[in-house]
């Protein structure tokens, strides 16, 4: 039993008892009666407080659930109309070939002013200049 754990503990003890013997029986009564009143259960008078907050947030949040769910919803499905005559005259329908022709247009456009950037040495230029004005990149 001379372990030094088992030693250890039998001197903190000794020491513990003569610490007690020097303490005055007044001051042994506040310290009793603080550790009751510390261990004592405490009422939670916030108890409902808790439960209305935390009902209001799950309120708040199907409420949010709702309002995005409706404009999934009304995004998607077309709302039911009456025609009318207007209808045919305000919105003429191309045909295919033509919707054909002005997307031809377009992407011919588009490839006219990408080759204009690629064949202008100006920009090229610029853009070597401008090197030390990027940050540098970053390694991982």
């Amino acid at each position: 039993m001379n372990h030094p754990d088992t030693r250890f503990d039998r001197d903190a003890r000794d020491c513990h008892a003569q610490a007690l013997d020097h303490v005055s029986p007044q001051i042994r009564a506040r310290l009793r009666e603080a550790r009751r009143a510390a261990l004592a259960p405490t009422p939670t008078p916030h108890r409902f407080g808790w439960l209305l907050a935390g009902g209001t947030a799950a309120a708040a949040l199907a409420l949010m659930l709702a309002s995005q769910l409706q404009t999934m919803t009304s995004d998607t499905v077309p709302t039911p109309r009456m025609a009318s005559t207007d209808d045919a005259v305000a919105a003429p329908a191309l045909d295919p070939l033509e919707r054909a022709s002005q997307r031809a247009e377009i992407d011919s456009e588009i490839d006219g002013m990408l080759a204009a950037l690629d064949e202008n040495p100006d920009l090229y230029l610029w853009l070597a200049a401008n090197d030390d004005a990027l940050p540098p990149p970053s390694e991982y």
